[in-house]
C-alpha cells in the first residue's frame, strides 16, 4: 500500500511592529519562553515560518532581545525538542549546559529545550531556526549536552542543510516535497551533529544508524522489513548489525518498529489525516493488526492513539 499524500505546507509571512506583537508571535510559535527586550513599542520583527507535522523552519529578523527557557516552562511544557539555527546576519550569544558562544553570520548550534536555555540577539540579527522531535536524530541524548549551547564545526553540511530548508519557504506547497526535504536535512543534521562528537579520525558507528532509519524511512510501507534486509542496506553481516544496535541498547526489530511508531505519530498530528480512521493511518506505516499497534503506541508514548490524536486535534484548535 502507497503511503498517503501529505498535506500541502503553507508558508507564513509576518511583520511585527511592537514588543507586545512580538511577545504574542513567540508565545503562540516558541511556546514557554521568557522574553525580553530595551526596545519597547519600538521593536520590529520580521518572520516565514511553515510547518509539517511536528517539524517547523522559520527565518526570523529581529531587534534586539532575549528568550530564556526556564525550569518553570519546561515543567509546562508537554513534550522536549531539538532546534537547530543558523545565523545568517548579525549576532546572537547562546548559553546551554554550561556553554556559551556568540554566533556569527555561518555559524550554526543546536539547543534542547528539555534543559535551560538562553538566547540574546543583537540588533537586526537574522537567524534559521529549525525544530526537530528527538528521534529525527538518533542516539541524540546520549551526545546532547556534549553540543548544544557551542558552535558545531561542518559549515559545509550546515550550509547544504539550510539552503534546502530555505527552498521550502521559497516554495510553499507540496506536502511530499516537504517531506521528503526535510527527511534528508535530518540526515545531513545528524552526520553533522554526530561528526562534532567524535575524536578525528574515528568511524561513528551512530552514522551507520542514521542510514539504517533512513533506509527503514524508504520502505516504512512494506510490512515484511527484515533486520536481514536492513544488514544488507549497512553492508554488514547479521551478526554485525546486531552488535551495532546492542551499542544502542536496542534490537534491530525494534528498531524498526521504533521508526514506523514515530511516523505514524507525526501522520496522526496532521489535519489532512483527520477523516481517516486510526487504522487506516497505520497501514500506510507498515503496520498490518489494530490491537498490536495500539498496544505497541501506548507502550512507546504512554498515551493511545486516539488521545494522542485528540490532543494533536486541540493543538490545531
Amino acid at each position: 500500500m502507497e503511503p498517503a499524500a501529505s498535506p500541502n505546507h503553507l508558508v507564513e509571512t509576518r511583520t511585527l511592529r511592537g514588543f507586545q506583537p512580538w511577545r504574542q508571535f513567540v508565545n503562540d510559535n516558541f511556546p514557554w519562553l521568557k522574553i525580553a527586550s530595551p526596545r519597547g513599542d519600538d521593536f520590529h520583527a520580521r518572520v516565514r515560518l511553515t510547518s509539517l507535522g511536528e517539524r517547523s523552519v522559520a527565518v526570523i529578523r529581529a531587534d534586539q532581545c532575549q528568550l530564556t527557557r526556564t525550569d518553570y516552562a519546561i515543567k509546562r511544557a508537554e513534550t522536549g525538542y531539538l532546534k537547530v539555527m543558523w545565523q545568517q546576519a548579525g549576532r546572537m550569544l547562546v548559553e546551554q549546559d554550561g556553554h556559551r558562544t556568540v554566533l556569527c553570520p555561518g555559524d550554526i548550534t543546536v539547543c534542547d529545550t528539555s534543559r535551560p536555555y538562553r538566547l540574546e540577539e543583537g540588533h537586526q540579527a537574522q537567524l534559521t531556526v529549525l525544530t526537530l522531535p528527538y528521534h529525527a536524530v538518533p542516539g541524540w541524548h546520549q551526545i546532547s549536552d556534549r553540543l548544544c549551547g557551542r558552535s558545531l564545526n561542518d559549515r559545509t553540511t550546515a550550509r547544504a542543510a539550510l539552503a534546502a530548508l530555505l527552498a521550502l519557504l521559497d516554495r510553499p506547497g507540496d506536502g511530499d516535497s516537504a517531506q521528503t526535504i526535510f527527511q534528508a536535512v535530518q540526515l545531513m543534521l545528524s552526520a553533522l551533529i554526530h561528526c562534532s562528537v567524535r575524536p578525528a579520525g574515528q568511524a561513528s558507528p551512530t552514522l551507520r544508524l542514521d542510514t539504517a532509519h533512513q533506509h527503514v524511512l524508504a520502505h516504512i510501507d512494506d510490512p515484511h522489513l527484515s533486520p536481514d534486509e536492513l544488514a544488507e542496506a549497512l553492508h554488514v553481516s547479521r551478526r554485525a548489525l546486531y552488535r551495532l544496535f546492542q551499542e544502542h541498547q536496542v534490537t534491530p526489530g525494534r528498531f524498526i518498529r521504533q521508526v514506523r511508531l514515530d511516523a505514524v505519530r507525526d501522520a496522526l498530528a496532521l489535519p489532512d489525516n483527520d477523516h481517516r480512521s486510526i487504522l487506516e493511518v497505520a497501514l500506510d506505516y507498515g503496520f498490518t493488526d489494530s490491537a498490536s499497534f495500539s498496544r505497541s503506541f501506548k507502550t512507546a508514548f504512554a498515551i493511545s492513539p486516539s488521545d494522542w490524536r485528540l490532543q494533536a486535534r486541540g493543538r490545531h484548535n
